[in-house]
């Protein structure tokens, strides 16, 4: 089954030349098609062959625009065009590693949400110490949510986790300041009950910010507003790791001997704890699958969110989500 892919060329703090180099990268993935999306006199520039077809369009969105309706009424900007192939059925999941609010703005305008889904939310994968990873969700879609919104989003997780990455019964845990159910604020105290009570997922109570890489649950739910903090202090704390890591171990001559003997296991070390190797994150909630990747991202981030896509879409979630939650 060939996927097809709308790629917003123009979108992120690295465009075009991120998402353009990520396609050319990912044209070598069999049954992947991919359409991206931006100002043709600049992409065709980047590219030189592959599976790739470039839908041209006159405008872009930048990182800084706020939601606006003269900014969602404008058809003819990368990120809407990238939606609108997704809402005519062009092609199979949309991706933008551009203005976050906006994008979320014009997929749910475009697409939809899915019946009894009240809010959408972006889930991504976390790496944990057992090798693992953990789903969490919000990570921006949704600043001021409300309780059922966090329980939706642990329904939604929990299916996420079942369909996609195979795993049985998965743990659902409430971001909170303390384990017990009378700890937080009254969002995350109505959360935590309405969680308890709900039948259909694998509740384990509440999750502290020093467990969340630590494998206490596979589907962690927190509002976007915390959970986009966590993702960005979580990102330059594993670049200042390795900054300090590699700086002091070179300081003697046995620590560049070390250095040069574990070389292969500090990239392996690199590699779990890179944001770029999870690439981005879907959002929930709609009725088409929409990815969204990080505004920083780099090609091998961009590639990494096109696979997931397509993990999505091969595990027909889409369809998958609306039967459990109509």
């Amino acid at each position: 089954m060939e996927v097809k892919i709308a790629l917003d060329g123009m979108g992120g703090d690295n465009a075009p030349f991120a998402p353009v180099k990520a396609a050319i990268m990912a044209s070598q993935i069999p049954d992947l098609k991919i359409f991206l999306v931006g100002k043709e006199n600049i992409l065709k520039n980047y590219l030189k062959n592959g599976n790739i077809e470039i839908i041209h369009c006159e405008k872009e969105v930048g990182m800084e625009e706020e939601v606006s309706l003269s900014i969602l009424k404008q058809e003819n900007n990368s990120m809407y065009k990238t939606i609108s192939l997704l809402k005519e059925e062009k092609v199979d999941f949309a991706l933008s590693a551009g203005n976050t609010a906006i994008f979320v703005t014009l997929a749910i305008r475009l697409i939809g949400l899915i019946k009894n889904i009240e809010r959408p939310g972006i889930a991504v994968l976390l790496p944990s110490t057992s090798g693992n990873f953990s789903i969490f969700v919000d990570v921006g879609a949704n600043i001021n949510p409300k309780p059922s919104h966090l329980l939706q989003y642990g329904i939604m997780g929990s299916l996420y986790a079942k369909k996609v990455f195979k795993i049985e019964n998965p743990r659902v845990g409430l971001l909170n300041i303390g384990k017990e159910a009378s700890k937080g604020d009254e969002l995350r105290k109505k959360a935590y009950e309405l969680l308890q009570n709900e039948k259909s997922i694998n509740f384990v109570g509440n999750i502290e910010g020093q467990e969340l890489f630590l494998d206490k649950a596979d589907v962690i739910v927190t509002d976007g507003f915390t959970g986009n903090s966590i993702l960005k202090v979580s990102e330059g704390l594993t670049r200042s790791i390795k900054t300090i890591f590699r700086r002091e171990i070179t300081k003697s001559f046995i620590g560049k001997i070390a250095s040069f003997i574990l070389q292969k296991n500090f990239r392996y070390f690199s590699k779990k704890i890179d944001y770029a190797e999870y690439g981005g994150g879907i959002l929930l909630g709609l009725n088409k699958p929409v990815i969204i990747s990080h505004g920083r991202s780099s090609p091998r981030a961009i590639l990494n969110a096109i696979k997931l896509g397509k993990k999505i879409i091969e595990e027909g979630f889409i369809q998958f989500l609306k039967k459990e939650l109509e």
